[in-house]
């Protein structure tokens, strides 16, 4: 079967999107929201991935680690520099490329999801069905939020800046 390889791209993109969360977060640390659901939503990947990791095993593919949520010291350094910079116009314009680059991240992993679901159900996995459906919910909410996000920033970076 090859829902080992499903279960590696959604595992792949998962990890992909905690650590562009946590970048994004500690980047723009002035935009408390995003700095704290930030870092929530990419505890929530890795939770994914720990859910995810014993049918990976059941498939032949090595679980993918989930990342300890503890910031480094480049995360410090890019949190300082977004406390010294503030909310300054280039700092308006740094936020809204990056909140497009994590949407189109978070979209891709939304898509996996879709993926390992069909593929779920036509080899009949009811147990990763379970993990996928509500995996898979959680990652369309992360992308709603975003896009969210996305439109209240655009106009207070393009128009007002």
């Amino acid at each position: 079967m090859k829902l080992g390889q499903a279960i590696a791209d959604v595992q792949e993109a998962e990890a992909a999107v905690a650590h562009e969360l946590r970048v994004v977060g500690e980047r723009h640390a002035v935009e408390h929201d995003l700095y704290h659901l930030g870092h929530t939503l990419a505890r929530e990947c890795d939770e994914h991935l720990k859910r995810l990791a014993p049918h990976a095993q059941r498939y032949g593919v090595e679980p993918e680690l989930a990342g300890d949520g503890s910031p480094g010291l480049l995360e410090a350094l890019r949190r300082m520099s977004a406390e010294v910079l503030g909310r300054s116009e280039a700092s308006g314009l740094l936020l809204l490329r990056d909140l497009r680059a994590l949407y189109l991240t978070a979209q891709a992993a939304e898509l996996a999801w879709v993926v390992l679901a069909q593929g779920a159900r036509a080899a009949r996995d009811r147990e990763l069905l379970v993990v996928v459906g509500e995996c898979h919910e959680a990652a369309q909410a992360r992308g709603t939020w975003l896009r969210t996000r996305i439109k209240e920033t655009a106009p207070q970076v393009l128009a007002a800046g």
